[in-house]
């Protein structure tokens, strides 16, 4: 299965970055979906845990493009004791839901992200299933293809889907799970997909209202909050269990 190629007309020019990381998006997703799409080639399944040959495949194709712009580049698949939020970086997903890649489901997707200071400068993520690609840089909004983005306008929490889940490296106590039951029973619906990408991509579009995982890994979210915060939305990311690990919440605004 060979992606097709979408033509995205630009209304003016895209800065370098975001050019070069929306052509890498493509190339990656057509080497993947030409080779990997019906044999992923598990090489370990430990615990909640999952590599494949197409993760790694993927990183090597990222990894090498975007080095060429001489900024360093963050993944799944790096020395995860060197990041450092704050610095300039590229942060990449080279497969973010890859359990779902594996077995076929629909929900997955390369993720690159930008970030200096802590915060993101630019994220696109490309679905590997849709050819639906995600884009955005600061203060020039956040795209799908060739039409503008936004955040739901739903403002109560007893009228919003939730996006949310169970990310690998979470906490599973009993005080844990008490406390996400407590915060999730309080919206009208809520949606797990398996990509933490994609649900934030889905808040930008307005299809959720809010997105929340607590210990999720910093790859998984980096491009997603870039979109929310260009398609009008706010989020809040604060330290978790360990230094690639935070607390994620996102959403249009305030929910009440």
């Amino acid at each position: 299965m060979v992606s097709k190629q979408i033509k995205i007309i630009y209304t003016k020019k895209l800065p370098s970055e975001l050019e070069l990381a929306i052509r890498v998006g493509y190339s990656v997703a057509n080497l993947i979906k030409s080779n990997y799409i019906i044999d992923s080639g598990i090489i370990s399944s430990i615990d909640k845990d999952i590599k494949t040959k197409a993760d790694l495949v993927a990183h090597d194709c990222i990894n090498q493009e975007l080095s060429k712009t001489g900024i360093p580049v963050f993944s799944e698949e790096s020395d995860h004791d060197s990041f450092d939020i704050d610095k300039l970086q590229w942060i990449i997903d080279p497969i973010d839901g890859t359990l779902n890649f594996v077995r076929g489901f629909p929900m997955a997707a390369i993720s690159i992200a930008l970030w200096e200071n802590g915060v993101p400068i630019l994220g696109v993520i490309h679905h590997l299933f849709d050819d639906q690609v995600f884009y955005s840089y600061s203060n020039k909004g956040a795209w799908l293809n060739n039409d503008r983005i936004s955040v739901s306008n739903i403002d109560k929490k007893n009228q919003a889907v939730l996006a949310t889940g169970f990310p690998s490296g979470r906490d599973y106590s009993k005080e844990s799970l008490s406390q996400f039951i407590s915060d999730i029973k309080t919206y009208k619906k809520m949606r797990m997909l398996g990509s933490a990408a994609l649900m934030l991509a889905y808040v930008a579009c307005g299809y959720f209202d809010a997105y929340q995982e607590n210990d999720i890994y910093i790859w998984d979210v980096a491009a997603g909050l870039s979109l929310v915060s260009e398609a009008g939305g706010i989020y809040t990311i604060e330290s978790g269990s360990s230094e690639i690990k935070f607390n994620v919440r996102a959403s249009r605004g305030s929910l009440t």
